[in-house]
């Protein structure tokens, strides 16, 4: 057989192993961020509605000329603004503790306090998630919010 009769080996060429993996590496990108959430990115998650929680109750108390409290129940991970609606439940695998001058309120609920002058009772809100941990304190004098992150 001539040229055009010869037998053409078995196998892909490399235009279509290069589609394959471009293919491939498509559904990994899609596919693997929804499969495998990285512990530190839901460590850091749960820290920042502790701190978004804490602004908004000093916010409302500067706005409002009264005082408010953030309340968290440390049971059930609720958190939620004094005479506001529940802000969030926090996941079920973070492991919360609250530390406050006050105390705690009742049972499991405490919270942190904010004046009209953006002052607080000051506190310590402890998140711990698989090993890491993390830490939004509010300064009583000035109402400050600090976050501060271990090993995420």
């Amino acid at each position: 057989m001539g040229p055009r009769g010869a037998a053409r080996p078995a196998g892909f060429t490399l235009l279509e192993m290069l589609v394959a993996l471009a293919v491939a590496a498509l559904l990994l990108a899609v596919a693997l961020p929804r499969l495998v959430v990285p512990t530190g990115v839901g460590l850091r998650a749960a820290t920042d509605l502790v701190a978004t929680g804490l602004r908004q109750a000093r916010l409302a108390a500067i706005r409002g000329q009264r005082p408010v409290a953030l309340l968290m129940n440390v049971d059930t991970r609720v958190l939620q603004v004094e005479g506001g609606r529940k802000l969030r439940t926090l996941p079920r695998d973070v492991q919360l503790e609250l530390v406050t001058a006050q105390g705690m309120l009742s049972g499991s609920i405490g919270g942190i306090r904010f004046f009209p002058d953006g002052s607080s009772t000051g506190g310590r809100v402890t998140l711990r998630l698989h090993g890491l941990q993390a830490e939004v304190g509010v300064e009583w004098l000035t109402g400050r919010i600090h976050v501060r992150e271990d090993g995420a």
